[in-house]
């Protein structure tokens, strides 16, 4: 069974879904709310276990009742968890999220206070021991070292680009073996509309395999030879988009952890990630791996 850390973050969602159409001053009315565990290497390590493989999450979380409600909530996922630190007196992470009918959100995130960005704490040199990591740029304090010891043992390691405040340091992704931009994510990097141009402007300056997640456009990447390829989107019903992206990067840490090819792991990752896309339930609508077999065998390769 491959086994894969995900380091990063971990963060409850307060989801309020009805039809909004908010403007300045207005007040909204929900016609339904819900809580779901999230944070890109949280959900992402909820995925890994569902799967069929063993994942370890490292992060940190408040001491306060919604810390506690996120970490009891990666337990019962089968998530180990006996790295995570639960900082006295600090408050978790947590957002805020407004679902339209049409499929729109509008999402607002309180990173947490006083979380301690310290992780010398962890044992990076458990590293070399695992089939991947994957690795959220939210806490670099946490980023750098572990993609580091991934790098110095041969241990592949996923780096998410997702946006954030900074564009994704340079110096975490010259350390990946792979690095899985959302589209804004990219822009924000390369600073240039063009899928291709910005692909080919970040491979020029790392060894690792980079490609894009973009929504309705699938997935993209650049082959050892630097031409890109793609898998697109699959023809489901799209009912809750919500960490969709996040269990896309857990498989497709799994599926490298088992030492599949970029193209069969991409495909899969995909699959994971619109099954996850066409069922309502947060994380309790992340696949199985039967079910995505049974997808991919249905479909026929670009």
């Amino acid at each position: 069974m491959a086994e894969v850390t995900c380091v990063g973050i971990a963060l409850l969602d307060h989801v309020f879904e009805g039809d909004f159409e908010l403007t300045g001053g207005d007040l909204a009315f929900a016609q339904d709310f819900n809580q779901y565990g999230g944070g890109t290497a949280a959900t992402a390590s909820v995925a890994v276990v569902r799967l069929g493989g063993f994942s370890t999450f490292w992060g940190r979380l408040g001491d306060d009742e919604t810390g506690l409600q996120i970490l009891d909530g990666l337990k019962r996922h089968g998530v180990q968890t006996e790295h995570v630190r639960l900082v006295a007196g600090a408050q978790s992470p947590v957002t805020s999220i407004l679902t339209s009918a049409n499929g729109e959100r509008h999402e607002t995130i309180f990173a947490g206070r006083d979380l301690d960005a310290d992780a010398s704490w962890l044992p990076f040199g458990r590293i070399e021991d695992t089939s991947a990591i994957l690795v959220d740029p939210r806490w670099p304090e946490a980023a750098m070292p572990a993609l580091q010891n991934a790098y110095d043992h041969r241990v592949p390691a996923i780096l998410d680009g997702e946006a954030g405040p900074d564009p994704v340091p340079r110096e975490l992704i010259e350390m990946a073996s792979h690095v899985v931009f959302s589209h804004a994510g990219l822009l924000q990097y390369s600073g240039t509309p063009d899928v291709r141009t910005a692909l080919e402007a970040v491979a020029a300056t790392t060894e690792a395999r980079v490609g894009v997640t973009a929504g309705w456009d699938g997935f993209s990447w650049l082959n050892e030879d630097g031409h890109m390829q793609s898998v697109a989107a699959l023809d489901l019903p799209v009912i809750d988009k919500l960490g969709a992206r996040d269990v896309f990067l857990g498989a497709f840490a799994l599926a490298i952890g088992e030492e599949k090819d970029l193209d069969l792991a991409a495909r899969f990752a995909n699959a994971a990630a619109g099954l996850k896309s066409s069922k309502p339930g947060g994380r309790g609508a992340i696949p199985c791996r039967a079910e995505i077999w049974e997808l991919l065998d249905d479909v026929e390769p670009d």
